[in-house]
């Protein structure tokens, strides 16, 4: 591996770092509404993407366990079985997985119409349901002792996080957290266009 490589993959884990860092910051401070939770919690799966990608894409074993491990550490949060405390994070993390737990009751109980509502309370749990799958297929990555295998497990994670953002399309598609987002018609202050 070129040394230029290495110090690139570097350069990009330490603004992942600084990113998941500034995740923390905005997670410690009170959301004050239902949407700005589920805004805050849309920026949380994309960092979970961006620090997949980072993995995947490692070219040493030790800088794929680092971006590994800032997924676990995003996934489960401070509370987590499998947190490791690094340099750049703060003293509490929630976690995709619980900030879900959190949100779930909420969005079974939001009044909406019963077609959304529907949508959204099976959305929740698909969404839990692949964060859950990507936290294993992480998990497993960091037991591999080759890049090759690690990197495909990452892949595997990237994939289950992909389906747990759920980005509309127009192809059929199983309902994630985009299914939410619409409901609750956030599309625009997250800079996109409104999908039906």
């Amino acid at each position: 591996m070129k040394q230029r490589e290495v110090d690139m993959n570097r350069m990009i884990g330490t603004i992942a770092a600084v990113l998941l860092g500034l995740v923390v910051v905005a997670a410690s401070g009170q959301e004050t509404t239902m949407e700005d939770r589920l805004i805050s919690f849309t920026h949380d799966i994309r960092m979970s993407l961006t620090l997949a990608t980072i993995a995947a894409n490692s070219p040493t074993l030790a800088d794929f366990r680092l971006h590994a491990q800032q997924l676990v550490n995003l996934l489960e949060g401070s509370q987590g079985q499998h947190f490791v405390r690094l340099a750049d994070e703060g003293d509490t993390l929630v976690g995709l997985l619980m900030n879900l737990d959190d949100l779930r009751p909420r969005l079974e109980t939001a009044t909406l119409a019963t077609a959304a509502h529907v949508r959204v309370v099976a959305s929740a749990r698909n969404v839990a349901t692949f964060l859950d799958l990507a936290l294993s297929a992480t998990l497993a990555g960091l037991s591999q002792r080759r890049l090759d295998d690690a990197n495909a497990d990452l892949l595997r994670a990237y994939a289950f996080l992909l389906a747990a953002y759920e980005k509309p399309c127009e192809a059929a598609y199983v309902p994630g957290w985009w299914t939410i987002v619409r409901a609750y018609n956030l599309a625009s202050r997250l800079g996109e266009t409104q999908e039906s």
